[in-house]
């Protein structure tokens, strides 16, 4: 029976094959585990806290609807997506052109791994308005509702902060109105800026431990 199975396990490991089927495994180890043990299906919250990367990475997680869609659904497909991709472009194209070196298995990894978040941003757009309950609020119903941030440190000129919508939150551009405040304090939305997207918010405590400072 070894040897029988010895093939198929080398050509599901080999060159950019590998990763992608460590990665199925993994998400199928994980979904077997939630069904035996319960385990919240909605994943870790994903936090960026680094503040120059975290508009970018805020965008970037919205355009792939992480923000949205629970990350164990997305995650899953993904893995499929990227195994498929990986094993059909090794076996009819990859392999007759590279060897299965570590970097070109990284390089093409990589490659696959692209390949397969575009696929899954599309394959989970239907999904979207039954999945996302944020997407029930609009712009001027936020306003006058309570955030928490979650950047480092939110200023007049940066910041983001998280909205409970009960479900995924939504994760919002700010600016304070003068005050410079720091991670998990509790704010309230005053207004909003179309043209830039952002919303203004001041601290609901104004504590010390929560102001750093007020200059505008």
């Amino acid at each position: 029976m070894w040897q029988w199975l010895q093939p198929v396990i080398d050509s599901l490991f080999v060159g950019p094959l590998w990763p992608a089927s460590v990665l199925l495994l993994l998400v199928i180890s994980y979904l077997a585990i939630s069904l035996i043990t319960s385990i919240d299906f909605d994943g870790p919250d994903i936090d960026l806290d680094a503040n120059a990367w975290q508009s970018l990475g805020a965008t970037t997680l919205r355009w792939l609807h992480l923000d949205t869609i629970p990350i164990v659904i997305w995650a899953g497909i993904f893995a499929c997506v990227n195994w498929l991709l990986a094993y059909i472009l090794w076996n009819s194209f990859d392999s007759l052109r590279y060897e299965p070196t570590l970097t070109t298995s990284a390089l093409l990894a990589a490659r696959n791994g692209v390949l397969a978040g575009l696929v899954t941003r599309y394959a989970t757009t239907p999904m979207v308005p039954y999945l996302a309950k944020g997407l029930a609020y609009d712009d001027e119903s936020l306003v006058g509702q309570t955030a928490i941030i979650s950047s480092g440190e939110a200023t007049p000129q940066f910041g983001q902060a998280k909205y409970d919508t009960g479900g995924a939150p939504l994760l919002l551009n700010i600016r304070t109105d003068g005050p410079h405040v720091i991670k998990g304090t509790t704010v309230r939305i005053v207004a909003f800026e179309p043209t830039k997207r952002t919303y203004t918010v001041t601290p609901i405590s104004a504590s010390e431990t929560d102001v750093i400072s007020n200059e505008t």
